[in-house]
């Protein structure tokens, strides 16, 4: 059932205020105690006149029903968390999904529905509660779950030709908009945090960066922090002509201008981070992360094992000039960290990941600076892509 029934103006008070805002809850309220993770099935919902149904891919043989995942923490702090799994902008991406009914058939492209580990009980690394080096262990979370193949940015049903058999298929690329649904849900069920860690793995740090303006005008007061994982902005000027047909990719305005989709990926966090310089932005990668690595070759880059490791450490030295800004970079060719046991094992960038993020939480630490391997930069002896 679709919600009609917006906030009056005597209403926003109660409802927490804020431009579109629906007097009607998104999905069931998240239990005052503190708890562990409760799933949430988010209903259709009208915002700023627009009418969102929460929606996973809808790919061909996919689940088109979307989940997300919460938790009520001791603390006032609040980590939003965008998973990862991958993308597809054409043709021959998009026809190649990834369904629980081929796990192990090669996989996919891109995960075009919900998959029995994405739930955030099975997950390591910062959701790994009982950790005492886990420095958000005692947080709230939202854990927003990804199977859209817009690495959460798009707002389209875009029209596909699979290369082998001819037929013509639709997507919704409709990650943007679950998150609107989404954060709406965030407003009625959470207070003003005291700190934020605004986060994603993978596709999921794009969604981090797209959605940070969204939730600091939500949440403007507190202490921020935004770290992307494994998702550099390594990207080829092609591919973000063909990502904005396709998804319609979004980015606000306030920060990005009214031509915000044309923005390279790899400036997006360096003007998020001159946007709002009290806050704090990060970035994790391996060197030779072979899953960048391959999509970069996908978007049709020559020698992109090489180029992209230099594209990368070009990218980051530039963003390391803003005073709000640090990186960590490790060796080898894993990809993403804070949802596996790396996040307490990686310690190539000089110190523990872990503490890493724990200095970059604390206002008052002087230890937070950008780490980077020994002599980690060389590409590979032999390149795959």
């Amino acid at each position: 059932m679709r919600i009609l029934l917006v906030c009056a103006a005597f209403m926003l008070a109660a409802c927490g205020g804020g431009a579109g805002a629906t007097a009607q809850p998104v999905a069931a309220p998240l239990p005052r105690e503190a708890g562990g993770w409760v799933e949430f099935t988010p209903q259709p919902v009208t915002l700023d006149g627009e009418t969102l149904d929460p929606t996973c891919s809808d790919a061909p043989g996919a689940d088109p029903a979307f989940r997300f995942w919460a938790r009520r923490g001791v603390s006032s702090n609040l980590v939003i968390y965008f998973d990862g799994g991958g993308a597809c902008w054409d043709d021959l991406t998009c026809s190649v999904p990834r369904l629980v009914s081929h796990r192990g058939e090669g996989d996919g492209f891109y995960k075009a529905e919900l998959m029995p580990d994405d739930d955030p009980n099975r997950m390591s690394g910062i959701f790994d509660l009982a950790d005492p080096r886990n420095p958000v262990r005692d947080w709230s979370f939202v854990f927003v779950p990804y199977c859209t193949g817009d690495v959460h940015s798009g707002s389209n049903t875009a029209t596909y030709t699979d290369p082998d058999t001819g037929e013509k298929f639709t997507i919704e690329h409709r990650g943007a908009d679950n998150f609107r649904v989404v954060l709406e849900w965030i407003r009625q069920n959470f207070a003003a945090p005291e700190q934020i860690l605004v986060t994603g793995s993978s596709a999921g740090a794009y969604g981090a960066a797209t959605h940070y303006a969204s939730i600091r005008e939500l949440f403007p007061g507190g202490r921020a922090l935004m770290l992307g994982d494994a998702g550099q902005g390594v990207t080829t000027r092609d591919f973000l002509n063909l990502r904005n047909a396709s998804w319609h990719y979004q980015l606000p305005e306030s920060v990005f201008g009214a031509d915000g989709a044309v923005t390279a990926d790899e400036d997006i966090v360096g003007l998020l981070a001159a946007h709002f310089p009290n806050d704090r932005f990060a970035q994790y990668t391996t060197t030779q992360d072979v899953t960048q690595t391959a999509f970069y070759a996908l978007m049709g880059a020559p020698r992109a094992c090489r180029a992209w490791t230099q594209k990368m450490a070009n990218d980051l030295e530039r963003r390391q000039d803003a005073p709000n800004f640090r990186s960590y970079l490790a060796s080898g060719q894993s990809h993403t960290i804070l949802r596996t046991p790396l996040f307490y094992s990686q310690r190539s960038g000089g110190e523990p990941f872990a503490e890493w993020l724990a200095e970059a939480l604390n206002d008052d630490s002087e230890d937070w600076i950008n780490r980077v391997c020994r002599e980690c930069l060389r590409p590979p002896e032999q390149c795959r892509f």
